[in-house]
């Protein structure tokens, strides 16, 4: 199983790194896929991700992951390669996920229903979220926010590699 991380500048960081530590540990082949060749997060914390977005060979991906975060948020949407490997993704029946602000990308799509996913309070666009930190509806995976993000990476986990292992994973993690 592989999973993609995009990272645009002024992304949360944390949403990243925690959902890219709980895919690592759980033996999913995870990638930082950077929108620029190094990202300097909401935060101000530099990074250098895996590879460029222009690099991605997103045949060989199961899941697209969105963090967060402003403006990361607002940069992800905006640019016409994230949205194309949104449709990508949706077309070829892999899973998506955005955690935070991120859901907003899907709901701009018209990807997302009411009561069927969770974002950061005001982000949903007149939708109703559903209870709780995270949320699966068929192939969108979506997250609350930061405090979410143990939450989020466990249901990639269990999206991609089953509930057993997403399970162990956390329990590794003394979650």
């Amino acid at each position: 199983m592989k999973a993609a991380i995009l990272c645009a500048p002024g992304l949360e960081e944390c949403e990243a790194l925690i959902t890219y530590d709980v895919l690592f540990r759980a033996g999913i082949d995870v990638k930082l896929v950077g929108l620029e060749d190094e990202i300097v997060s909401s935060h101000n914390v530099r990074f250098m991700p895996h590879l460029n977005i222009d690099d991605l060979e997103y045949e060989d991906c199961d899941c697209l992951v969105l963090p967060g975060g402003m403006p990361g948020t607002l940069n992800l949407e905006k640019d016409e390669r994230v949205q194309e490997l949104i449709d990508r993704f949706v077309k070829d029946g892999k899973y998506v996920a955005a955690i935070c602000a991120a859901p907003s990308i899907l709901i701009h799509k018209g990807l997302i229903n009411s009561e069927r996913f969770v974002c950061y309070p005001g982000f949903e666009n007149d939708l109703k979220p559903a209870a709780g930190k995270s949320f699966t509806d068929n192939k969108m995976i979506t997250g609350k926010g930061v405090g979410a993000a143990f939450e989020f990476g466990y249901e990639i986990v269990k999206a991609l590699a089953g509930e057993d292992k997403a399970k162990e994973t956390l329990a590794k993690t003394q979650y």
